[in-house]
């Protein structure tokens, strides 16, 4: 039979755990740079629109310029989020960094000219961004990308 002490011990853990949690569902919706972190955002998602563009046109040459704007937008971020609390930023900063593997491999497939791995790099970019834009609160959420006029 539980002690009223193991009671105790066991209603204080599950309280701290319910205000660890509470902790981050509030950093989630009050972030501190909120329109930093948008626009870095957005350049996450209008690069998948360009490299696919630039995919389908077959124009190596300005993929990895792409994977430059990625390391841009990588930068931007980690600024904007760098005095969150860790929880959030441990969350995060991981999938940051498969965006930036999976356009590094968008640039590494173009200078090869291999049509086959830019079609998987860029189907795992396009994931990779998805799964960070679904890590923001959709408060900081950027606008779809415009497609470029022609």
């Amino acid at each position: 039979m539980p002690t009223f002490s193991a009671f105790r011990t066991s209603l204080l853990a599950c309280t701290a755990l319910l205000a660890v949690n509470c902790g981050f569902a509030v950093a989630q919706t009050t972030l501190q740079s909120p329109q930093q972190v948008t626009k870095s955002l957005g350049t996450f998602s209008r690069v998948v629109l360009h490299t696919q563009i630039l995919i389908n046109a077959k124009n190596y040459v300005r993929l990895p310029h792409e994977n430059g704007e990625v390391k841009e937008g990588t930068e931007a971020l980690e600024n904007a989020i760098a005095s969150e609390p860790a929880t959030f930023r441990a969350k995060v900063e991981p999938l940051i960094k498969n965006a930036d593997l999976d356009s590094q491999a968008i640039a590494d497939a173009a200078v090869a000219h291999d049509d086959a791995k830019l079609a998987i790099a860029h189907a795992a970019y396009a994931n990779s961004v998805k799964l960070l834009l679904a890590a923001f609160p959709s408060s900081v959420q950027p606008p779809p990308p415009a497609p470029p006029k022609n």
